[in-house]
């Protein structure tokens, strides 16, 4: 395809790209924008999530032409994330997380949780999840499940046990039971679809899950003994017991609390970690006690150091690191599979804020018992952005498995220490209320900024740093001109960082509004008063309530940041008037507009039109602003391509050597006089040529390169002219006989008619050295001369275009 032709289809999508950006009612700036542009696809990682023995090597790969940035720490990376340049290798457990950047464009992010284990093999392994909450077999639950036991499978491909720690079903009134199918027949079909025919099956009953004697109706009796809802078991040799935390007796506490006292007092079992399920959590242990019940089921532990707790029920992420707690003895919360929830924190539903719990994430727990300890391993098998409810809300819970961020590790894992006594358990314990992390989360170089969105200011916050993560915000607005704080979000509220999704995000776009009473799918009733100007203050806090630096900043609401458009505006307008000058639509043309030249006229007229198109429009939202700007620059691109640049150097050194040339008068004693001053008036000629295309605009530089050689040329061939002898004329013989008397014969040359040169005889020839020189000799020197005039002016030509080229 020519060049000609590739201008004029970039310059025909450039007019395309103008009149849709121009539409109120089409497509808006942004997408045209992102289909400009095409984001490019996830990288790919070279390991899957899953368990590996020892440090990894990890590649990434992404689409030509595009930068990956990656991070280890399971945040989203950044342009200012290390570049991947090479094999990653993995020493420790970690989220590899990578993202394919272009120059104004980045990929969804892609993400691996390499959970790096020894070589040592566990005594025993299990799998704990809560929360089920299945009560339908759609193929949509289906595919998620199916996903979740992949994920699982390369964690723990051969688990001992897999625990379901209550609420299987969603039965509310106690007439459900018969659901139970649902989550049987999931368990039954993934344990043999995965290999784990092997593996014991051990239930425990919710709150959700009808009545207990209905429960054990549907279910094998080794999966769920009895219609008690307690049962003792074992996983491997560890002791193991299920408790009914919904209706919690004298009798059931007088049996647990007699078979923890014998295990702890036989010399041959007291060593032993001693594993507890129960569906609810216990008052003043994980997350502080919330969602917790039964503080008689705490008397009961309380004396058994060796005694690890799990429980569901809260539907609390096992993110935070308040999800496991020590003291007496260890609980454990293992999350929920169905959805979480983050205690109550407002969070963004479309144009406004609400305060809500829950979070579409599903997590659980992998467990590890080794000889000195315990490792409790954290894993995602959902934690994609979203939320739970739709900005109308309706429950929207993920619906589009398998998710990419299964797998990945929702923090590092839980060391339990192991004694040979419980004294010695409890010596070791480490996650207690006298270490809880005391590090306050702190601001990064990047700044909040508003932005204008079509439904109103954005507060967009670039994360605090914090050496866990950063779990919520602080917000307070005030009005600068009354110094009335705003009632935007309440003082006692904070703002969710979505510290959950996997990878956790740099930036949090907040809308600034909130819904009618807090609440999910009302309408907005609070907002900011355009072009008013606010004072706002954010606080942001980890888990634990520590509390970083406010940070204070100032703006306008509705305030547009022009600064990126504007630059490629002046960009635009300067290509616009210098291809107007060259082609000579616009005047004067300055000395810099003569070094270019445009091939296709039309083509750039038709882009100058519609690059116009767009210079005007004045963007509603920083997106469209923001967008705007790319379209523009790209259309700049386009447009500025159908300049070409030309030297005109060598036009002119040949217009001033043949000036030069021409002041001097050529020596022609011995030539055509008729062929010189033929030749000279074709190098005149040549030379006005010249002359008039030096001095015209848009002159491509084939045409200046061409003018050059021709004026050369004509100057060459009045040199070659004035340097040649005229051919003579051949005489006519005479006929015999037609000699004149005296004719050719000695003596009789009449005085004076010596042939030019002879020397009369008896004359000295000194005095004539000079005469003799300057006939054959002279005439040569000037041959020599011209010709080396012309000559220099060609290698002065050849010169040049070299330069020009190089």
């Amino acid at each position: 395809m020519s060049r000609r032709r590739i201008v004029a289809l970039a310059l025909s999508g450039v007019a395309l790209l103008a009149a849709q950006a121009v539409m109120p009612s089409g497509m808006p700036t942004a997408a045209i924008a992102a289909e400009v542009q095409g984001a490019p696809a996830a990288p790919q990682i070279s390991l899957l999530s899953g368990r590996y023995v020892g440090a990894q090597t990890v590649t990434v790969s992404a689409q030509a032409g595009a930068e990956i940035r990656y991070t280890l720490d399971g945040t989203h990376p950044t342009r200012s994330s290390p570049v991947y340049s090479g094999p990653i290798r993995v020493e420790s457990s970690a989220n590899v997380s990578a993202v394919a950047f272009t120059d104004r464009s980045e990929s969804a992010p892609a993400i691996s949780g390499i959970l790096i284990k020894s070589a040592e093999e566990p005594l025993a392994q299990f799998a704990v999840m809560s929360d089920i909450h299945l009560s339908t077999g759609d193929d949509v639950s289906a595919l998620k499940w199916q996903g979740y036991f992949d994920t699982l499978q390369r964690i723990a491909p051969h688990p001992d046990a897999l625990i379901s720690n209550g609420d299987q079903i969603n039965d509310n009134h106690f007439n459900t039971a018969a659901h139970h199918q649902y989550p049987r027949a999931m368990l039954e079909e993934n344990l043999a679809r995965t290999g784990m025919t092997d593996t014991q099956v051990m239930l425990t009953f919710g709150n959700h899950d009808d009545y207990v004697t209905r429960m054990a109706e549907q279910y094998p009796e080794d999966w769920f003994p009895g219609t008690t809802g307690y049962y003792e078991s074992s996983i491997g040799e560890f002791p193991a017991f299920v408790v009914n935390t919904e209706a919690w007796n004298s009798a059931q506490a007088s049996w647990l609390y007699g078979r923890l006292s014998a295990i702890s007092a036989d010399p041959t079992t007291q060593h032993l970690p001693i594993f507890v399920f129960g569906h609810r959590p216990i008052s003043s242990t994980v997350w502080d006690g919330a969602q917790s019940s039964n503080s008689g089921l705490k008397t009961n532990l309380a004396d058994f150091p060796q005694v690890v707790y799990f429980s569901g029920h809260s539907h609390l992420n096992i993110t935070d690191e308040r999800s496991i707690h020590q003291e007496s003895f260890t609980s454990v919360n293992e999350g929920s599979m169905s959805y979480g929830e983050n205690n109550g924190k407002f969070q963004i539903f479309g144009e406004g804020l609400a305060r809500d719990a829950t979070i579409p994430t599903a997590q659980s727990v992998v467990v590890d018992v080794y000889a000195d300890r315990v490792e409790i391993d954290r894993i995602n098998y959902a934690a994609q952005p979203g939320r739970t409810y739709d900005d109308a809300g309706t429950w929207q819970f993920q619906t589009d498995p398998p998710f990419a961020s299964s797998g990945s590790l929702a923090g590092p894992s839980w060391i339990v220490a192991r004694g040979t006594s419980p004294a010695a358990v409890k010596a070791g314990f480490t996650y207690t209320p006298e270490n809880r992390n005391t590090a306050a989360p702190a601001w990064t170089e990047s700044q909040p900024s508003v932005r204008q969105t079509a439904s109103g200011p954005v507060l967009r916050v670039p994360q605090a740093g914090d050496d866990q993560f950063t779990a919520e915000y602080s917000l307070s607005v005030t009005d600068t001109a009354t110094g009335l704080v705003t009632n935007l979000v309440p003082a006692t509220g904070r703002i969710y960082s979505d510290y959950v999704v996997a990878p956790k995000p740099a930036v949090l776009d907040i809308p600034l509004a909130v819904r009618k009473g807090d609440t999910v799918g009302q309408p907005i009733d609070r907002t900011l008063t355009i072009g008013q100007e606010y004072r706002a203050t954010l606080v942001a806090y980890d888990s634990y309530g520590n509390a970083s630096e406010p940070r204070e900043f100032s703006f306008v609401a509705g305030t547009i940041d022009r600064t990126a458009l504007d630059v490629q505006i002046d960009r635009a307008e300067s290509a616009i008037g210098q291809i107007e000058r060259v082609i000579g639509t616009a005047a004067p043309a300055g000395e810099a507009d003569y070094g270019f030249a445009v091939a296709d006229v039309s083509a750039a007229e038709t882009g100058i039109a519609a690059l116009r198109a767009q210079l005007p429009g004045a963007p509603a939202t920083q997106d469209d602003a923001d967008a705007l700007g790319f379209v523009v620059s790209d259309a700049v691109g386009a447009l500025e391509a159908v300049l070409e640049v030309v030297d005109r150097a060598a036009l002119t050194d040949a217009i001033d050597a043949v000036q030069l040339g021409l002041e001097r008068k050529l020596p022609t004693e011995l030539a055509d006089p008729a062929q010189v001053a033929e030749a000279e008036r074709a190098v005149r000629a040549e030379l006005r040529a010249a002359q008039a295309v030096q001095g015209r605009l848009n002159v491509a530089q084939d045409t200046l390169d061409a003018t050059a050689a021709t004026l050369l040329a004509a100057y060459a061939a009045w040199e070659q002219a004035a340097s040649e002898k005229p051919i003579p004329e051949k005489p006519i013989p005479e006929k015999p006989g037609s000699e004149q008397p005296g004719e050719g014969k000695p003596g009789s040359e009449a005085p004076g008619a010596e042939a030019p040169g002879a020397v009369p005889p008896g004359q000295d020839t000194s005095a004539n050295e000079l005469a003799r020189t300057g006939g054959s000799e002279r005439l040569l020197l000037v041959f020599v001369g011209a010709g080396a005039l012309g000559a220099g002016c060609i290698l002065l030509w050849g010169l040049r275009r070299a330069q020009r080229r190089n």
